[in-house]
């Protein structure tokens, strides 16, 4: 069985995928995310395009057949921002509005990679926006991001959270 790998060549800004003879092939060319493999190293996922109010799609790539496929496509003006795994069959992603100066995050999903069924784990509205998300030690997913101090949205400060894996285990 042939096992592929997935970089990001940071001088062409591309997501390539690299074949055991060394030959790479594009898979993506127009902002992308660096790509993000599983804990087994059997998939990766990565987003494009991810740039100013761009309408990005998430994407997974099988590692073993380079077959690659669309797990998050955006609904309406909401889009993958930001993702991690949260084991080898789900993600973690971040997924908000997608126009606009200030909304920088959105709400935090999980996403079964096999059935691609997607569940809301933050619900917070717009004064609330999640940036960047870690899974820390005894499977604490950590979050971060920004939460505006003023109806006018203009003035913010650093925001963080914590939540158990364990919880999600029923999602």
């Amino acid at each position: 069985m042939t096992v592929l790998d997935i970089r990001f060549n940071s001088k062409t800004e591309q997501v390539e995928l690299v074949y055991p003879n060394g030959k790479t092939e594009v898979l993506a060319d127009h902002s992308p995310t660096k790509p993000q493999k599983s804990p087994d190293n059997k998939k990766a996922v990565y987003i494009s395009p991810l740039e100013w109010e761009a309408r990005g799609s998430l994407y997974l790539v099988d590692l073993k057949s380079g077959e690659q496929d669309v797990l998050v496509t955006p609904e309406g003006d909401f889009i993958p921002k930001n993702v991690i795994w949260q084991d080898d069959s789900r993600i973690l992603v971040i997924i908000g509005y997608g126009h606009g100066t200030v909304s920088v995050g959105g709400n935090i999903y999980s996403v079964n990679i096999k059935t691609k069924e997607k569940v809301q784990i933050t619900q917070y509205d717009g004064h609330i926006q999640i940036l960047d998300l870690e899974i820390i030690e005894n499977d604490v997913l950590n979050y971060r991001g920004i939460k505006y101090k003023d109806e006018e949205l203009n003035e913010s400060e650093v925001y963080s959270n914590n939540i158990s894996l364990n919880s999600l285990m029923s999602y």
